[in-house]
């Protein structure tokens, strides 16, 4: 910069052609050190080669290095001059590609000239598809020119598709469609018919090619099509009723739609026709019934009227007119709220939605009556509904009842002041008895509502802390041995053994929550019953079946087991709820056992007229007489000492008891200390008949090569099912949106969609609706994480088949699988 600082104009320019000149000797230097002895390049060669914009220039030995590049090199593959100088020609392309398509370097020796299409990829990884011609030069050295055809290439796809979505749209249109080709003198005449217009006009194609526009609409109508053809010409679109003329002469009305379009550089004119033969018929009928309607309207003895959807009245009967004194014209055209009382304008706007909404409303109004003073009215309101079932009119009818409402009010107005009177002196005697009553119990209600907030805030900070020992323990269970799974070269005994920990902990998690999940549902209201046929026998029997096998898990094998039902010749069956008859006798049951230490714990049942009672019984630790009143509530234990030596949630008794009063029955316990329990609950003894039912064998269904789709966002679940699903060898697809799911079933025929509904974006209840739109018969099962009734129903709604709630297992997985496929 300094040496330019003290120097004149003149000096500055002929410093600058000074350096254009060295700028230009340089190039001739670099021409003659790489170029110079090949024959095979002339001057215009060289220029291109150094300065090409549009193409990229390589020179490189004869083992593909390159030697020189050209800036627009750099700009395609995206590498800096000094990082190409000296690269191979294999670093622009990925191994697999080289693998499957090498260079052809020996035919390049043979001095043939390649010509090719490749797929390079530039430095920042993006792939780009180039067009590549090489060859070799005399002196021995490759030079290769690249051209970029990726946008090209995607023109040339995006307008063949466009071609064919347009044969697609044009063939398979409800409407018949034709395209008339213009001549210079003689009339249109037909280029292109699609299906539509030749099932109408019972051509074949060949036939109506080249027809005329005379010979395809009525003589006393194509000259309505010659009068439209100047907006034609002018762009326009031209829409008009016409006569179409079959092959067999007969005709029909339509409705047509005509625009100039352009195929190539030729222009063309594309109508679109409508047989609207039957809606002429329609019209006509229509208008006979309004003539008859008409009549009636006019004939009203009390007021009528129709109005628009915007409460805009259209027509008034005469009784209308004159019971407000109006001429017919001058109300009609008038908002309804004109002849309103304004009183009644809010009883006005509270009825007309519902109207709107195809309900028959009546109310008492004040209608105001041209000189401004007003009449009583009983005036109901018809909805008048399209063939569609939309609300197009409503018709109004008013009856004047002013002077029936005088004698109601004065009559009224006599009453009231008689029991005005009456209601006076009672007030003031109840109002004294009342203060008195307040008085007395005010104090009781304080003292009863501070003991028991003192008590509700000690059992819900005892169960808080007893929650988190409840979760932390089992969730030490599995985090602690998982990690211990990771140790290398653990044996397979030891493996077996954390892993049996580990699902035994999860198990113990799963109970609390559903504890917790139960009682959500008993607050909120959602904890449903669904009654049938239930074999008492079998059920008690599943239960012996389970504890058997569960009591040796929890090292109390030594514990007897005693199953007790009647002596009867026929199973007694009842119509209850199974899952909650279940629930309660696997509470108590499970409840026995934890606090049974030796002994036996004995279950069974009686029937007692109209109830069936069912026990079970003990020798555990008992409870104190003064705490079984107490056990049923939530949060509550025997005591603080049988939490921290048993644990459990203070749930499950709370739950049984709100089962058993949901079922109609009721749960009490009998205890002695020390000694054991006896606990009893009963539900209502309603016979169902015995009852068997054909249910297809599932077991046998295969699952093998049948197209399932997996929507899951967690990578994590969706390996999950993998796995289970391994040994079945079904054919699974898997997406992780709505979105995707909503597009794929259009391209694949699948069996069933496995369907998460907590998704990113849209859930996958939206995309349930989608595909049950297009695809009523695909089986969709929802699976999630809620196992609320209200959420569950959510996607019966959407239209999933069935529900499975996390977590999973696989048993009942594999049945719903083989149910719905």
């Amino acid at each position: 910069m300094k040496f330019f600082i003290n120097k004149s104009k003149k000096e500055l320019i002929e410093e600058i052609e000074k350096l254009s000149q060295k700028n230009k000797e340089l190039k001739q230097r670099l021409h003659t050190t790489f170029f110079s002895n090949f024959k095979d390049l002339s001057q215009d060669d060289y220029d291109l080669i150094i300065d090409q914009e549009t193409d990229a220039v390589f020179k490189g030995d004869k083992n593909g290095n390159f030697i020189l590049v050209n800036e627009y090199a750099s700009k395609l593959t995206g590498y800096s001059e000094d990082e190409l100088i000296g690269m191979n020609i294999s670093g622009l392309f990925k191994s697999k590609i080289l693998a499957r398509k090498p260079l052809r370097f020996d035919l390049l020796q043979k001095e043939q000239v390649i010509k090719n299409q490749r797929e390079i990829t530039r430095k920042n990884g993006k792939k780009l598809l180039v067009e590549m011609t090489s060859k070799k030069l005399s002196d021995g050295s490759l030079i290769c020119i690249m051209k970029d055809i990726s946008k090209e290439n995607i023109l040339k796809k995006s307008l063949s598709e466009s071609e064919e979505r347009f044969k697609e749209i044009f063939n398979n249109a409800a409407d018949f469609m034709i395209i008339f080709k213009l001549n210079k003198k003689n009339q249109p005449t037909v280029y292109d018919a699609n299906i539509a217009a030749l099932n109408a006009l019972d051509f074949e194609k060949e036939e109506l090619t080249g027809k005329k526009v005379s010979e395809i609409f009525t003589a006393e109508n194509k000259s309505e099509y010659f009068k439209f053809s100047l907006k034609l010409m002018q762009g326009k679109r031209v829409s008009f009723k016409a006569e179409h003329i079959k092959k067999d002469g007969t005709s029909f009305p339509a409705e047509i739609s005509a625009k100039v379009i352009k195929i190539g550089n030729k222009k063309y004119v594309h109508t679109v026709s409508r047989d609207i033969s039957e809606r002429i018929k329609a019209e006509k009928k229509i208008r006979k019934s309004e003539e008859k309607y008409r009549l009636l309207f006019e004939l009203l003895p009390y007021g009528g009227e129709i109005v628009d959807t915007k409460g805009i009245i259209q027509d008034i009967s005469p009784g209308t007119a004159k019971m407000l004194n109006y001429k017919k014209e001058e109300l009609v055209g008038k908002h309804l709220s004109e002849i309103i009382h304004p009183e009644d304008m809010e009883e006005y706007k509270k009825k007309f939605p519902l109207l709107l909404q195809g309900k028959i409303q009546s109310a008492v109004i004040k209608m105001t009556k041209k000189d401004g003073t007003y009449v009583n009215v009983l005036r109901t309101g018809q909805p008048i509904k399209t063939d569609k079932g939309n609300v197009e009119y409503i018709l109004t009818l008013s009856v004047n009842i002013t002077d029936r409402i005088k004698a109601e009010e004065k009559l009224l107005a006599k009453n009231k002041e008689i029991e005005a009177q009456n209601e006076e002196y009672l007030a003031l005697n109840e109002e004294l008895k009342e203060t008195s009553r307040k008085l007395l119990s005010l104090n009781e209600e304080l003292v009863i509502a501070k003991e028991k907030a003192e008590e509700s805030n000690r059992l819900k900070s005892a169960f808080l802390a007893n929650m988190s020992h409840e979760i932390r323990t089992p969730m030490n269970g599995i985090l602690g041995f998982a990690q211990l799974l990771t140790i290398p070269d653990i044996s397979t005994e030891k493996i077996k053994e954390y892993t049996d920990i580990i699902n035994k902990s999860g198990n113990h998690l799963l109970n609390i929550i559903n504890d917790i999940i139960d009682i959500s549902k008993l607050d909120a209201g959602e904890f449903n019953i669904t009654k049938t046929p239930v074999y008492i026998n079998d059920l008690l029997e599943e239960q012996y079946t389970f504890f058997q096998s569960y009591k040796t898990s929890e090292q109390k094998h030594h514990i007897k087991l005693i199953l007790n039902t009647p002596n009867q010749k026929k199973e007694p069956v009842i119509y209850t709820d199974e899952t909650r008859l279940k629930q309660i006798l696997s509470n108590l049951i499970n409840n026995a056992l934890k606090f049974t230490e030796n002994g036996f714990i004995e279950f069974g049942y009686t029937i007692e007229k109209k109830t069936v009672k069912f026990y079970v019984k003990d020798t555990g630790i008992g409870i104190e007489k003064n705490k079984l009143s107490d056990i049923f509530e939530r949060f509550n234990q025997a005591t603080a000492a049988t939490e921290k030596l048993y644990g459990g949630t203070g749930l499950g008794l709370t739950i049984s008891k709100s089962c058993t009063q949901l079922l109609g029955g009721e749960i009490w316990a009998e205890s002695e200390l020390n000694k054991g329990s006896v606990f009893y609950f009963t539900v209502p003894y309603e016979k169902a008949k015995d009852y068997t039912t054909d249910i297809a064998d599932s077991s046998e269904t295969d699952l093998e090569g049948k197209k399932l789709l997996i929507v899951e966002d967690d990578p994590v679940n969706f390996a999950f099912f993998v796995e289970i699903l391994d040994e079945y060898n079904m054919d699974i697809h898997h997406v992780n949106t709505a979105a995707k799911a909503v597009e794929i079933v259009k391209d694949i025929d699948f069996d069933l969609v496995l369907m998460d509904i907590q998704l990113p974006g849209k859930d996958g209840n939206f995309a349930a609706y989608e595909i049950k739109k297009q695809f009523a018969d695909l089986p969709i099962i929802a699976q999630s994480a809620y196992a609320f009734e209200n959420e569950k129903q959510k996607s019966f709604d959407a239209g999933c088949n069935d529900y499975i709630t996390k977590p999973i297992k696989k048993d009942e997985l594999i049945n719903l699988l083989k149910k719905y496929i």
